[in-house]
């Protein structure tokens, strides 16, 4: 088959030069459709002015690859001219090899009225082919002539093999454009991998070596309470196991595999098939396998729903143009503002991203990224949406499907949530150096090239003189602090006291009836008594002297109380009247679970199928530092009860009042167990 061929052409007495097809018959000129009177030579076509449209087209065919070329269309590569019969590649290179000469340096030819511009690579030269849907890239190593009237530009292909390939379907290949399709064929294998396996897999984030190499992604599986976290390498290989409960854990258990060698693994057969589509095809492919993607779905005349994954985030409205505000109207059910309304916007794409913008957090995502515990992050939710009430805005999402480690909150909260969550940093204002967590206190301090914290401030700008300092930082928010009290030992609780000792806010009884106190009034005249002001007595003020007693039912103090250990103190702020009055307690530094003994873990572990929110665990130890058990919390707020679980795994099937009650029926259970063994 011959290549398309044109020929100069004259219309009616015109005196521009237009051009024909000579492949075939045609009586009209290819650019501007005229009726043909005759061809002309190339003399006389010299002598004459081009016609515009006729010469564009004329450009345009050029352009194209000759149609003798079509097997490198069908094949990704030219029809060798000569090229040997036989299938052996080999010997197709040798070939190619004998008959190529050198090209030094970057040749252009010049344009003619029947041929455009064509480009010549140095040998050595990084190209790229693109030819109806068929995209190679290779290496090229010179020139051969062959039977089309140019030469051809020999490339050696990256993925093997060699060709004579015509120089219209090369192009110099961009070493960005090169490193963004190997981005693509590393990220579309990686999410193929994980969606096999895990199909509610989002919020992907990557993990970069200190000098911006790519080595995985982290991701999420699940939501709320049954969320984990895994990771996925740039090597085809995917995290096995239950997942991590935080996403720090899952980035670190990343770079340990890369470390070792094991991110490496061989790419599926399946997935090495997909990833050899061209690049506008991976784009379209990545887009598509990321389940956090926003997209519009039509739902009616001038409705639209904004979906992400399998999710509903919202609608728009189109109201029409001549709504000055704004014609599409942005509505989601999670909006800050109670009736849903997002805002008014002249684009459909800005109220889709408007929507968007107020899709719901997760609280279990936010201590994901932050490290801190959900209950936490719950307790400032809650402080957060009491705070913006006023303002008629709301935090948490109130629903029956987002309660307990389900909860939610709006996205303007959520950072507001950070915000308050953030660590506190306690240095110079100027420091730009490495940074460590404090080991005594939830902060940041500087970090020293031994590992340990610079001296800082225990409370910046107020307490100097931070118990961590010279100590060496913790690995992460998670790990326990000196003032995390784990183990706290009492004195028993002391339901009696002395009236001139009560303050405001205690409880009570008198003449059997429980009243709060209001005020304590010293009684000038004597010096020996008080006055007591109470809240159930219509008559004044009641007298006592200074060795009377009262029954207490609440009597909150705050102690200060060492570590019996490391003698750190902290401050407890207990109800001596159902807690007692503590004496000593173990920090969370000094409360590390020996190899043999029960760990929280274990313990939540334990006591998941009957109490599954079980939180807030306490060791308890004896006197001599043995671990009996913990002491847990099962419920929040109004509904909080606690239970206890031994050393040997035996956990209470009753809830009690107070975490006292539930410690004072540990040793009981103790000794029930050692009584039951033979």
């Amino acid at each position: 088959m011959s290549a398309i061929t044109t020929a100069p052409a004259q219309v009616g007495n015109g005196k521009a030069v237009h051009y024909v097809r000579k492949d075939t018959f045609h009586s009209h000129t290819i650019g501007c459709d005229r009726l043909v009177s005759r061809e002309l030579t190339a003399q006389e076509a010299a002598d004459r002015k081009a016609c515009g449209p006729c010469k564009r087209a004329l450009e345009v065919l050029a352009t194209e690859p000759p149609v003798e070329t079509e097997a490198l269309a069908a094949g990704a590569a030219e029809q060798t001219p000569a090229a040997p019969a036989e299938d052996d590649q080999a010997a197709k290179v040798a070939d190619i090899e004998r008959r190529v000469r050198p090209l030094d340096a970057d040749t252009v030819t010049t344009a003619t009225m029947f041929g455009p511009e064509l480009t010549y690579y140095t040998d050595g030269t990084r190209v790229v082919m693109r030819a109806k849907d068929t995209e190679r890239t290779g290496t090229t190593f010179g020139v051969a002539d062959g039977a089309a009237p140019y030469a051809y530009q020999a490339v050696r292909w990256d993925d093997g093999g060699a060709d004579l390939v015509a120089p219209h379907v090369l192009d110099r290949a961009d070493q960005d454009d090169q490193a963004r399709r190997q981005e693509l064929v590393t990220e579309v294998a990686a999410r193929t991998l994980v969606l096999a396996s895990h199909a509610t897999a989002h919020a992907f984030q990557p993990v970069d070596l200190p000098d911006g190499e790519r080595i995985a992604w982290t991701f999420r599986t699940g939501h709320g309470a049954r969320a984990h976290y895994r990771w996925v390498s740039t090597r085809n290989v995917l995290s096995s196991g239950q997942g991590n409960e935080y996403r720090w854990q899952a980035e670190q258990a990343a770079r340990l595999a890369r470390r070792t060698g094991l991110d490496e693994a061989r790419m599926a057969e399946h997935i090495a098939l997909v990833t050899g589509e061209p690049t506008e095809t991976l784009e379209r492919m990545a887009a598509s396998l990321d389940q956090d993607t926003v997209q519009l779905k039509e739902d009616g005349p001038g409705r639209w729903v904004v979906v992400r994954g399998g999710a509903f985030l919202g609608t728009v409205h189109d109201e029409g143009a001549r709504m000055r505000r704004g014609r599409y109207a942005a509505w989601a059910p999670y909006a800050e503002r109670r009736d849903g309304k997002v805002g008014f916007h002249h684009d459909l794409d800005a109220a889709k991203d408007a929507v968007a913008q107020v899709w719901p957090v997760e609280v279990a995502e936010i201590a994901g990224e932050l490290g801190v515990p959900v209950t936490q992050v719950m307790e400032v939710a809650e402080q957060v949406d009491q705070d913006w009430k006023a303002q008629g805005r709301r935090a948490v999402l109130r629903a029956e499907a987002y309660a307990g480690t389900d909860s939610r909150v709006t996205q303007a909260a959520a950072d507001e949530i950070r915000q308050r969550l953030a660590v506190p940093f306690h240095g110079p204002a100027d420091y730009d150096g490495p940074r460590g967590l404090c080991g005594y206190d939830d902060h940041a301090a500087p970090l020293l090239p031994s590992g340990k914290l610079a001296e800082h401030d225990r409370q910046q700008g107020v307490l100097r003189g931070c118990p961590g300092s010279r100590r060496p930082a913790r690995g992460s928010r998670e790990e326990l602090t000196m003032r995390d009290t784990t183990a706290v030992f009492d004195n028993p609780p002391r339901p009696r006291g002395l009236a001139c000792h009560a303050k405001d806010g205690d409880l009570v009884v008198v003449d059997g009836q429980e009243m709060e106190v209001k005020g304590l009034q010293v009684d000038k005249t004597t010096n020996a008594h008080v006055w007591l002001v109470l809240d159930g007595v219509s008559a004044g003020p009641l007298r006592y002297g200074l060795e009377d007693r009262l029954e207490y039912r609440r009597r909150v103090r705050r102690v200060d109380v060492p570590c019996r250990w490391c003698s750190v103190y902290v401050v407890l702020e207990v109800d001596e009247v159902v807690d007692g009055v503590p004496n000593t307690r173990l920090c969370g530094l000094c409360d590390r679970a020996q190899p043999d003994e029960m760990t929280k873990e274990q313990a939540r572990a334990r006591v998941a199928g009957t109490y599954p929110h079980a939180e807030a665990f306490q060791a308890e130890r004896t006197e001599h530092g043995r671990l009996t058990g913990y002491t847990f919390r099962a419920g929040r707020l109004h509904s909080a009860r606690y239970a206890w679980i031994t050393a040997a795994g035996t956990y209470a099937q009753a809830l009690e009042d107070h975490r006292s009650q539930a410690a004072a029926m540990l040793p009981m259970a103790v000794r029930d167990e050692q009584a039951a063994r033979p």
